[in-house]
C-alpha cells in the first residue's frame, strides 16, 4: 500500500512538472490568481460590488498582474479616488493614448519611495455601458 501511495505521488508530480515545463516552452508564464491578490499588489482593494473578476499573474522574479471585472459605474469614481489619488491627470483631448476606455487611470510610483509597496506602474482602462456597468481592465507591474 505504501509503495502504491509513493508511486501515485511520483506520477502526479511528474505530470505537474511536464505541464509546467510545457507552458514555459510555449512562453506562457501566466498563472491564474484571485483578483483580490492582483489588486492588493497595487495597494488597493477589489471593489465591493465587482463581479465576473478574472486575473492572472505574469513573471517569475518581477511581478505583473492583469485582470478584468465588472462593477457598477456609479462606484467607479469613488473607488478610483480612494485608491489612486496619485493618478496622472487625463491626457488632453485628441492626444494619442494606449487607453481606449471612457476613463483611463495611469499611476507611476517611485520604486525608491518608502511608501511604495508592490506595483510601480498601474493602469486602468474603464469602459462604461448604457446599462450602468463599468468594464474594468487592470494591469500592474513592479518593473
Amino acid at each position: 500500500m505504501l509503495i502504491l501511495v509513493i508511486v501515485s505521488g511520483l506520477v502526479t508530480f511528474a505530470a505537474c512538472s511536464v505541464v509546467n515545463v510545457a507552458s514555459r516552452l510555449r512562453g506562457d508564464m501566466s498563472t491564474d490568481v484571485s483578483c483580490k491578490e492582483a489588486v492588493e499588489f497595487a495597494m488597493a482593494e477589489l471593489p465591493d460590488r465587482a463581479s465576473h473578476a478574472k486575473c492572472e499573474s505574469h513573471g517569475v522574479m518581477d511581478r505583473s498582474y492583469r485582470g478584468t471585472w465588472l462593477m457598477p459605474q456609479a462606484d467607479v469614481e469613488t473607488w478610483v479616488t480612494r485608491y489612486f489619488p496619485d493618478r496622472e491627470p487625463p491626457s488632453a483631448t485628441g492626444m494619442p493614448s494606449a487607453c481606449a476606455g471612457d476613463l483611463c487611470v495611469t499611476v507611476h510610483r517611485d520604486p525608491m519611495a518608502e511608501t511604495t509597496k508592490g506595483a510601480y506602474d498601474i493602469g486602468l482602462d474603464i469602459r462604461f455601458t448604457p446599462d450602468g456597468t463599468a468594464h474594468v481592465s487592470y494591469s500592474s507591474t513592479d518593473y
